[in-house]
């Protein structure tokens, strides 16, 4: 039977029943990553703090409980692009960062979560994808040849593949649930079902008036985008657990995450109980940045999603697919996430990670405990903190223009599947999307 729902969110969190009180030093908006981890992060520089959390549904609803458990070193935009806007050294402290918060992330973490740092391949099925794999090899990228690469992961006509061992497969759902159960421990007081919105010196929730010096808005997607982001959705879907020779036949025995090098992005994982959960972009942009809940239910793009997977793994033909799903993620122009503070008016907010906001929901969280406890750290310098937000198009130009792009991406991948050449079609859209 298939589960519109993710394949993490089983079981609901479990959580503790708080008095609400009347004033707190500091209260959070949002029950996802970068809520949580704000807290975590707080106190860890300060214990005494008196922090609440406050979640419209439930604690990991959004991206942070649906996404593809990939705790990846990379960012939304490539080294290269990074480097020509900030600099080599820049680009190399913001990797690095990346970098050791994934291990500090797998320290947090208990068994449940299901942290395997065994890196990620990027797979290469035309000459085209082969060529940009190999335009991306540095330091921390290993270029495969076609017999390495399927030594590791037996896909169908695979060329070539680009390693990088800085990645770690997640079970992110579990991950929200650890962080729920370490926090109220530490005393923070968590409430479910409660909409909040930042008021001058505190919040409203419920209507309720609570006092707090510090805000932290922590919504990701569901905050107000304005023209600051867009909500693109990703949708997932998941098998059965697959067995034991299947797996010997397909590869892949240190649970690494993999994706096949297209423009249409993708991802996959192998999780802990053996299926293959992946997923990909593809459903439409919403007029205005709307939340519509029916775009992460597109048939089209589940089907997509599936036939992508049976194409890499023939083997898979007969595989039952148990789960589908999908959620929103926010993505600014420039495709860099954002953090600000206001210690004037004690106003925070963070996000917009494109997609990769497991380890960076991590190191922003991080950044901005430091920032508003004004606590030295050299990452308070990094290019992103407080800086100005490029502002999208307005309507109806932002629809015709994000829904072309996303539809150019795929002829994109089907010429490049019949001419095995780069992209005619790319070479127009890559300068659009970064411009």
């Amino acid at each position: 039977m298939l589960v519109t729902g993710a394949l993490w969110q089983a079981e609901k969190i479990r959580i503790p029943r708080e008095n609400l009180s009347s004033q707190y030093d500091i209260c959070i908006i949002g029950g996802g990553f970068s809520g949580l981890w704000s807290a975590h992060h707080l106190l860890n520089l300060d214990p005494s703090l008196k922090i609440a959390i406050f979640e419209a549904r439930e604690f990991g609803f959004g991206a942070s409980g649906r996404n593809g458990g990939w705790a990846s070193g990379e960012f939304p935009v490539s080294k290269d692009s990074l480097i020509s806007r900030i600099g080599e050294a820049k680009t190399s402290q913001l990797l690095e960062a990346l970098n050791h918060s994934i291990d500090e992330i797998a320290e947090f973490s208990d068994a449940s979560v299901g942290v395997t740092k065994a890196g990620s391949l990027y797979f290469a099925r035309n000459e085209a994808q082969l060529s940009r794999l190999k335009e991306r090899v540095d330091d921390d990228h290993v270029f495969l040849s076609a017999n390495e690469a399927s030594e590791m992961l037996n896909v169908e006509g695979i060329k070539g593949g680009l390693f990088t061992k800085n990645c770690a497969t997640i079970n992110p759902f579990n991950l929200i649930k650890f962080l729920v159960h370490s926090l109220s421990k530490r005393g923070v007081h968590l409430f479910e079902d409660s909409f909040a919105s930042a008021t001058n010196g505190g919040v409203l929730v419920n209507s309720s008036y609570i006092k707090a010096p510090v805000v932290i808005q922590a919504t990701e997607a569901f905050g107000d985008p304005g023209r600051e982001f867009i909500p693109l959705y990703s949708l997932m879907v998941a098998t059965e657990p697959i067995s034991d020779s299947v797996w010997k036949e397909i590869g892949n025995s240190t649970r690494f995450t993999f994706a096949e090098a297209s423009h249409m992005v993708n991802y996959a994982q192998r999780t802990t109980d053996n299926r293959i959960a992946i997923g990909g972009r593809g459903a439409t942009y919403p007029f205005g940045s709307k939340l519509n809940p029916a775009k992460e239910k597109t048939a089209k793009v589940h089907a997509t999603i599936r036939s992508l997977l049976v194409s890499w793994f023939p083997v898979l033909k007969d595989i039952q697919f148990t789960h589908a799903w999908g959620g929103a993620v926010a993505i600014t122009r420039d495709w860099e996430p954002y953090l600000h503070w206001d210690r004037e008016s004690g106003f925070a907010r963070l996000g917009g990670y494109a997609g990769d906001g497991v380890t960076m929901s991590y190191l922003a969280s991080k950044i901005l405990a430091h920032e508003i406890l004004d606590k030295p750290n050299e990452l308070r310098g990094l290019h992103f903190v407080n800086s100005k937000i490029r502002k999208w198009e307005p309507e109806p130009i932002r629809y015709l223009g994000v829904n072309t792009l996303m539809k150019l991406s795929g002829l994109a991948d089907k010429e490049e599947r019949i001419t095995n050449k780069k992209s005619l079609v790319d070479r127009v859209i890559s300068p659009l999307i970064l411009r």
